[in-house]
């Protein structure tokens, strides 16, 4: 029997300055029509440049150097742009893990998601917006209307993983490829898409390769499974390699609660007094109507120093928002204090508050090298010795790479050359540089795969030990938010609820 998609042999390398590393070695699988196929892996091991090799979306350093790509007989390698763009989309799908990078700034979510149809051969405009309408009420927004009229900036990163999910299933694609397709979702969300996926391959017969970290995902929805390291296929059908965040928890209770203690009569580093926030859309360009759409309500937080609080809730609640008016980015009603001053009034906010963003890819500079991003807060914020002196910022640069588990080499390479979860890694000592009093951590480790979430949760843990570092975690990890945090609230429609 013809498998659907068959890879044999399969090696890309991949151009990093003046070295070649192979990011895929010699791998060989297959997926039948109908089967769900899931591939785990660290994070750089190669499970998503496997990914992008089957519909030719490999970046220009990357280069296939051997193998065959089978997809219903036919050899990938060797189509033509013109003969993909056929195939991409219609036969051919993918959900990115990146997704605000993946979709177009400047196109309401609406016209991305018709255009696959359209681009299949569907013409009826009405039809489509119709058929994604459906789709977006499928994937839980329960304004569908609106969302379709929206830019990509004005959701949430959930929002837009859903969004992506809408496009790559609205045209019930032959093989789906979906890459860690619920990282930054709540757990509703989550099995909403999953549950989509689900019943794409049972009613489309659609075959569904999917990658992800997480374990219990792939044990759930998969047929078969592999783990990938280094860029080869270690493990088939096995999980012996890798552990679950939880199962750390239950092996380590007293790493839960070898935390410091908090003195409640400590002055709170942060407060957030009856804050509320207003998002404005105005409709049909500059002279369009004016909507506005209540965000945030009468917010009030403490957070001490040394404090690490878990914030939770569904996505699009209003968890970044929040984040969002601490650091100052977005107008809000109400106060935020940091000790005791506005943050608006502080001549040094860096050195108080600093946020690790939820899209790692967003936030770097595609242009600049690994060592110019982190030692570019050292050159900004040029307040003391070490800041001004270029072989005692390299030194720290070099020091604050290991203790978010890279080494040095990174320097030299560039942002498209990394995994998310090494860009997310990235991303977390940059913010950290600066020692600032408050780290805002939003889905800090959603794009990273097991062993080293529990990782950057552990240093997260020893920074708050040996700095006093205040942390604001906003996660939908709970077992995450149990394991790192002295006590957790949850957003629901932009209002806190603390527990009992």
């Amino acid at each position: 029997m013809e498998h659907l998609l068959e890879v044999k042999n399969l090696t890309v390398l991949h151009k990093k300055n003046a070295s070649v590393i192979k990011a895929v070695d010699d791998v060989s699988f297959y997926v039948d029509r109908g089967e769900i196929l899931g591939i785990a892996g660290v994070s750089g091991c190669g499970k998503t440049t496997l990914a992008l090799a089957v519909p030719s979306l490999l970046s220009q350093r990357s280069k296939i150097t051997q193998g065959e790509i089978l997809y219903k007989g036919n050899d990938l390698v060797f189509l033509n742009e013109e003969e993909l763009c056929r195939l991409r989309g219609k036969e051919v799908s993918i959900i990115f893990q990146e997704t605000k990078q993946a979709l177009n700034p400047l196109l309401k979510v609406g016209k991305q998601i018709t255009e696959t149809l359209e681009l299949g051969g569907s013409l009826n405009k009405r039809e489509n917006k119709k058929l994604a309408l459906e789709m977006l009420a499928r994937l839980e927004f329960s304004d569908a209307e609106n969302i379709y009229g929206s830019y990509p900036h004005e959701l949430s990163g959930g929002m837009c993983q859903r969004v992506m999910t809408a496009i790559a299933a609205i045209s019930a694609p032959s093989l789906l490829l979906a890459d860690e397709p619920s990282s930054s979702q709540d757990a509703e969300s989550q099995e909403r898409i999953l549950s989509l996926l689900l019943e794409m391959n049972r009613n489309h017969n659609t075959t569904i390769i999917i990658i992800s970290h997480d374990l219990s995902i792939i044990r759930q929805f998969c047929t078969r499974y592999f783990i990938m390291s280094s860029g080869k296929i270690i493990e088939e059908n096995g999980f012996a390699s890798l552990s679950f965040p939880q199962k750390h928890i239950q092996e380590n209770p007293e790493a839960a609660s070898a935390v410091p203690q908090i003195e409640p009569l400590v002055s709170p580093l942060l407060s957030v007094r009856n804050v509320s926030n207003v998002y404005v859309n105005r409709n049909l360009a500059f002279f369009g109507k004016k909507e506005t759409k209540p965000v945030l309500h009468n917010v009030n937080l403490e957070i001490r120093p040394g404090e690490i609080v878990g914030l939770t809730g569904i996505s699009g609640c209003g968890k970044t928002t929040l984040a969002n008016c601490i650091l100052g980015i977005v107008d809000y009603e109400g106060e935020i204090l940091i000790d005791g001053d506005r943050l608006q009034n502080s001549k040094n906010k860096s050195s108080l508050v600093q946020m690790v963003f939820q899209e790692p890819g967003v936030s770097l500079n595609p242009l600049k090298k690994i060592g110019w991003l982190m030692e570019e807060p050292l050159v900004i914020h040029k307040t003391g010795f070490v800041y001004k002196s270029a072989q005692l910022r390299a030194q720290k640069v070099d020091e604050m790479l290991h203790k978010v588990g890279l080494d040095a080499s990174y320097k030299t390479r560039k942002v498209n050359e990394l995994s998310g979860g090494q860009k997310q890694r990235v991303c977390i000592g940059r913010a950290l540089l600066l020692e600032p009093r408050l780290l805002i951590a939003d889905e800090a480790i959603s794009s990273l795969d097991v062993s080293s979430g529990v990782q950057i949760l552990d240093l997260l843990k020893e920074l708050r030990e040996s700095l006093g570092l205040a942390i604001l975690f906003i996660s939908h990890n709970k077992d995450a938010v149990k394991y790192l945090c002295d006590r957790a609230v949850e957003m629901k429609e932009g209002r806190l609820f603390f527990p009992a």
